[in-house]
């Protein structure tokens, strides 16, 4: 499994290791030539928009009200992580449970911007942006840590790749919505929230299959109904 390399320019510190109060009023995301994503609170010059595409902006906390609520995650007064630290969580954890870290990473920027003490109004808590329920169905005790919210993050992500066959939107989906409200509506939920959730992450990660295992005792009836469609359409082009 490749390593992800995060790279952060600032001109002044690393965007992760800032405190909430010190960030931009606004911060771009590009990749660079070689995939790598740089993090940074000022537009690439000209001379070098070639090598960089954007592929993302947001605004963290210190903007006025109207646009924080944009936001999903409520950054309170904590610390980001670094790339460096991040990525010695992430890493050997994602690795142990055959999840690819880079589509962890891209959840984790889309969900907290990296902040452990991020909150949502919903009550999702930490890096990964785990519900209580979640959190107690994956073995996680204390959701604020960021060890164990990785850890159980990437253990419903590795559930969800397996219960999904490896579909990565619908992955997406179902940690946004639940994987019911997927099977439900036969794939992304028609909810706002979750269709852009979907977008974004996809930003950062593009592929759109994952290897996967066993992990999940059942899997999706939806993901079963594709299947036997596809059996049933080779079947008959074969006659």
């Amino acid at each position: 499994m490749k390593k992800l390399a995060i790279c952060c320019i600032w001109s002044l510190t690393a965007f992760l290791v800032l405190q909430p109060s010190a960030f931009a009023q606004k911060l771009y995301a590009y990749k660079n030539a070689d995939g790598r994503l740089v993090i940074t609170d000022k537009p690439v010059e000209k001379s070098k928009k070639r090598k960089y595409k954007l592929v993302d902006t947001f605004v963290p906390k210190t903007v006025r009200a109207k646009e924080a609520a944009q936001v999903r995650a409520r950054r309170s007064k904590g610390k980001s992580l670094s790339h460096e630290q991040l990525e010695g969580l992430v890493f050997p954890i994602a690795k142990s449970m055959s999840v690819d870290p880079d589509l962890v990473y891209a959840v984790i920027q889309v969900e907290s911007a990296a902040n452990i003490k991020a909150l949502s109004s919903k009550g999702a808590i930490g890096l990964m942006q785990l519900m209580p329920f979640t959190a107690e169905r994956f073995g996680v005790t204390n959701p604020w840590d960021p060890r164990q919210n990785i850890r159980g993050g990437i253990s419903y992500l590795r559930y969800l790749l397996s219960y999904f066959e490896g579909d990565v939107d619908l992955v997406l989906a179902a940690y946004n919505a639940g994987e019911n409200a997927v099977d439900k509506y036969g794939g992304i939920p028609p909810y706002k929230e979750t269709k852009r959730y979907v977008k974004k992450v996809r930003r950062y990660y593009e592929q759109k299959s994952h290897p996967y295992d066993n992990t999940a005792k059942r899997k999706s009836k939806l993901v079963a109904r594709k299947s036997e469609e596809r059996k049933q359409a080779r079947l008959a082009s074969a006659e």
